[in-house]
C-alpha cells in the first residue's frame, strides 16, 4: 500500500494562509496611503520632515547619508501630524526617530495576524519534515516512476517497487541508489527518477531476504582488529565471540584500509564463518 505524500497539500494550505496574511498588511498599506493621501501628504519628504541631500552610495544600508529639514511648502509639523508618514519605507527612515511607518490594526486583527503566523511557522516545519520523509534514502521503499537514458540494457523499468539499501553519488555527480525488491532482485536506479511509497515500511520481507543471502553468500561479525599483514592483504581480527582469525582483504573490503585497534562490522566470506563454526547451527 502506498503512503500519501502531503508536501502538496500542506503547501497549498501554507499558501492560503499566507495570500490571507498578505491581503491583511496589503490592506493596512492602502488605509494608510488613503488617509495621507486625504491630508495632503507632503510626498517629498513623506511625512517624515526631513529629506536626503547626500549619500555616498558606498553602503547598501544608507548609513553613511546626510538630510535636512524638508522646506516644501505647507509642509510643518500640524500638516505632518494630521497625516501621517507614508506607508512606503525606504533605507534611510532607520537612522531616524520616528520615521519608519509601522502598520495599524486592530485587536482582532492583531490577533489573526499573530494565528496566521503561528500557523504559517507550524506548517512550514511540517512540510520540511513530510519533504524529508519522501525523500529517497535508506530504509524507505520507492517505486521507479522513470527509466532514464543510456542503454536498454542498463536502464531500470517503471514500475520497479523496492527498499533503498544505500545511496551514493556517482562519477558524473548523480545520486544513485542501491534498490532491492521483494524477489531479491538489485536495481540502481537514479534518484531523481523514483518516488517514496512507504517511508516506514515493515522490515520483515527484506530481513528475510538478508537471512537467507547471508546463508549463501555471507556472514556479518562484528571485530576489532589485531594486527595487518606487513602486505596490507590480510588482517587478523578477533570477533565479538573471542573467535580470532585471519581474514585476507579480498575476502572482506571492509578490511581495506583498516587500523589496528579499530572495531567494525564485517561480512566474513560463509565458508569461513561455518569453518569457525561462528553461524549459529539452526
Amino acid at each position: 500500500m502506498e503512503i500519501a505524500d502531503r508536501t502538496n497539500e500542506l503547501t497549498d494550505s501554507l499558501k492560503k494562509i499566507e495570500m490571507n496574511l498578505q491581503a491583511l498588511e496589503r490592506e493596512a498599506r492602502d488605509s494608510a496611503l488613503l488617509a495621507f493621501n486625504n491630508a495632503n501628504g507632503c510626498e517629498k519628504c513623506r511625512g517624515r520632515g526631513w529629506v536626503v541631500t547626500w549619500d555616498t552610495m558606498d553602503s547598501m544600508t544608507g548609513c553613511y547619508h546626510e538630510s535636512t529639514t524638508c522646506t516644501e511648502e505647507g509642509c510643518t509639523s500640524e500638516s505632518r501630524l494630521a497625516s501621517g508618514l507614508h506607508p512606503k519605507n525606504t533605507k534611510y527612515d532607520g537612522f531616524h526617530i520616528n520615521s519608519k511607518w509601522e502598520p495599524s490594526y486592530s485587536p482582532d486583527e492583531l490577533l489573526r495576524r499573530e494565528l496566521w503566523k503561528q500557523e504559517i511557522h507550524r506548517l512550514g516545519m511540517e512540510i520540511d519534515e513530510e519533504r524529508a520523509r519522501f525523500t529517497p534514502s535508506a530504509g524507505k521503499i520507492i517505486k521507479t516512476i522513470k527509466t532514464g537514458r543510456g542503454p536498454k540494457k542498463n536502464r531500470v523499468p517503471v514500475e520497479i517497487v523496492g527498499l533503498v539499501k544505500k545511496s551514493f553519488m556517482n562519477g558524473w555527480g548523480a545520486t544513485k541508489l542501491i534498490v532491492i525488491d521483494k524477489e531479491g532482485q538489485k536495481w540502481w536506479p537514479k534518484a531523481e527518477h523514483v518516488i517514496v511509497i512507504d517511508p516506514e515500511p515493515d522490515m520483515k520481507p527484506w530481513d528475510e531476504l538478508e537471512r537467507v543471502e547471508r546463508q549463501t553468500t555471507g556472514y556479518p561479525v562484528i571485530a576489532t582488529v589485531k594486527k595487518n599483514s606487513k602486505s596490507g592483504r590480510a588482517s587478523f581480527i578477533r570477533t565479538t565471540m573471542g573467535v580470532e582469525i585471519w581474514v585476507p582483504t579480498s575476502q572482506a573490503e571492509e578490511l581495506k584500509g583498516v587500523k589496528v585497534g579499530q572495531t567494525l562490522s564485517i561480512m566474513l566470506p560463509m565458508w569461513l564463518a561455518l569453518e569457525k563454526n561462528l553461524v549459529p547451527k539452526e
